[in-house]
């Protein structure tokens, strides 16, 4: 990245002097500052008499996180940030700038893998906020929405996409959730649920039935007589990420071909502004970029979306990598794109100014900036006192069960990233349900643990923030062979050279990046020392999510003997409990490279 920075200058004069990357009539705006947050900002060459204002917002992966959280903020110190209440509070700020002319997108994973104050309560409360926040002519969702098949229009000035969380508990669910009804179990909290507010367009998910649409692809926004074309798109790689018996019943197509054709029916509509509201995102840059930055130069599987983009997008909001990204990057047609995603949890929100030719209806201008939803400053020293009311509710009805203490932790137990060989909250998991099973042994995905365990008190809501989604565990057996061709698949998928690491337990191994692909683990021994036997058969434990063949981990799926367990959270609390208190988890190096070994 440093080296490309060196050629930013270079960059933006080629782009100026290229048609094909930077039309004519462009030009690139300075960057700026606004209130102390980096701003990314284009403008055309020429301005018309008459031009209107128009604002968006850009909310991504909340995942029912409806508390505050606290951040560290120097040593000594935290600062509280995000939570519903105080993030409706900066909405209603931004909202008030251009009253009537506010757009806010939400792109997806708004429920699932969410908090439990959500989750237990089968996400309603985060959808009662998603309701609350509604702003204008905003009637029920009704199944009749998704037979539309040209764009319609509304007065509805919030628009969502779905990530690939909304699909965690299956399509049935899904529906029930946007369309209104009581669930199997019964009412949550004595009321069945009326469905959302908030029209829901998602251009690349269709019904293996006959290949009908899930959703629309698009919906015009009126605002005030300005027309705002909105598209919505998730991730193709959903089926990888969900169990897949939830959702056999759809099939998630390449989110460009989806894209440009539901971009080009807005255009044959008369609209010519048009915002990508999408469940994909970036992994870099992380930064405001001054400069466009070519789709090549991009990481994360938006970059390949963006690179097969037609054009005639001017907007895109972005979400699923939990990223900071606001950059101008140029699409086939030689249009320059406005992409943004404000991180996850509710803590930051994308603020984007267009200036339109209020008789053409072009984009004349374009700025962004990411906001953090700070609670000691700002709006945020007076949360919204109606979205408050929901959150309390919700975690009153949820205190029973989250505060149940299960243990303590004599440090921070942590989940690390991805990329990391080991973790110790992996460890700890892994560990957990391999005891549980009583296998040889036992592998867990990284991303599916979702927050660390802090030092102090570990209850039962910690413990539910680890393991949202209920997943069950799965005993079967693997031959060596497909042991090690299981940890192969670590640098398999779209992940390439750069891993996503397995959590495992009763195995450790050595591998080595100057191998090929397919010969990276050079070593690998199980608990006792002895080398795994590609002949021998081996007990197993892993989450159905895993065993579904999910995160592209498919030799899990050759698996013979399935059997199926308790949940991962059951194992993990049976576990802590037995192990005692304070709890103290640290590395053993049970994944490590050639060069440390």
């Amino acid at each position: 990245m440093p080296a490309r920075r060196c050629l930013v200058p270079l960059l933006t004069v080629l782009l100026a002097l290229a048609p094909a990357l930077y039309a004519a009539d462009e030009r690139d705006e300075v960057s700026a500052r606004r209130n102390g947050t980096a701003l990314v900002a284009w403008r055309a060459s020429a301005s018309p008499a008459v031009t209107v204002s128009v604002r968006i917002l850009g909310v991504n992966d909340l995942h029912g996180q409806l508390e505050r959280h606290l951040r560290a903020h120097g040593e000594d110190e935290s600062r509280p940030i995000g939570g519903a209440a105080v993030l409706a509070s900066y909405l209603a700020a931004e909202r008030s700038v251009h009253p009537g002319r506010t757009l806010t997108l939400w792109a997806g994973d708004t429920i699932g893998a969410s908090a439990i104050v959500s989750a237990l309560l089968r996400d309603e409360p985060t959808l009662a906020i998603v309701n609350a926040l509604a702003d204008g002519d905003c009637p029920p969702l009704t199944r009749a929405w998704a037979t539309q098949t040209a764009p319609a229009t509304t007065r509805c000035h919030v628009v969502a996409t779905l990530g690939n969380h909304e699909f965690d508990r299956g399509t049935e669910e899904l529906e029930r959730l946007l369309y209104g009804g009581a669930h199997p179990d019964g009412p949550v909290l004595g009321q069945v649920w009326r469905g959302t507010r908030v029209p829901f367009v998602t251009a690349n998910v269709v019904r293996r039935d006959g290949q009908r649409p899930l959703l629309p692809a698009s919906v015009i926004v009126d605002l005030g007589g300005v027309r705002i074309g909105v598209v919505g798109a998730v991730t193709s790689s959903t089926p990888s990420l969900v169990v897949p018996a939830r959702i056999r019943d759809l099939e998630f197509l390449p989110e460009a071909a989806a894209i440009n054709a539901a971009v080009a029916t807005l255009r044959a509509s008369g609209v010519h502004t048009v915002v990508l509201v999408i469940h994909e995102g970036l992994l870099a840059p992380t930064s405001p970029e001054p400069a466009p930055v070519p789709a090549d130069e991009l990481e994360g599987g938006l970059a390949a979306v963006l690179r097969a983009l037609d054009g005639g997008i001017d907007v895109i909001v972005a979400g699923h990598t939990h990223k900071a990204n606001n950059v101008l990057v140029p699409l086939k047609d030689g249009s320059l794109t406005l992409v943004t995603q404000a991180r996850s949890y509710g803590t930051a929100y994308s603020v984007i100014d267009l200036t339109l030719d209020a008789r053409a209806g072009t984009t004349i201008a374009k700025s962004a900036h990411i906001e953090t939803v700070w609670g000691d400053e700002g709006p945020g020293r007076e949360p919204d006192k109606k979205i408050a009311r929901i959150v309390d509710s919700a975690a009153k009805a949820t205190a029973a069960v989250g505060g149940r203490l299960i243990g303590t932790a004599a440090r921070a137990i942590r989940r690390g990233e991805p990329t990391d060989p080991e973790s110790p909250l992996g460890d700890l998991v892994a560990d957990a349900q391999r005891a549980a099973a009583g296998t040889e042994l036992a592998f867990m995905n990284a991303a599916g643990l979702r927050n660390d365990l802090e030092a102090g008190p570990i209850t039962y809501a910690m413990l539910f923030d680890v393991h949202p989604f209920g997943n069950q565990l799965v005993k079967l057996t693997l031959t060596g062979e497909q042991v090690l061709r299981l940890l192969e698949q670590q640098w398999t998928g779209p992940y390439g050279r750069t891993p996503r690491f397995l959590r495992t337990s009763g195995l450790r191994y050595v591998y080595d990046l100057s191998q090929p692909a397919g010969k990276r683990v050079v070593a690998a021994d199980d608990a006792h020392g002895d080398a795994i036997d590609p002949a021998r058969r081996y007990s197993v434990v892993a989450n159905d999510f895993l065993v579904g063949g999910g995160d592209y981990y498919t030799v899990l799926a050759e698996g013979a003997g399935a059997t199926p367990l308790v949940t991962d959270i059951v194992a993990l609390e049976a576990y802590i409990r037995r192990a005692g208190s304070p709890l103290s988890v640290g590395l053993d190096g049970r994944a490590r490279p050639f060069a440390s070994r």
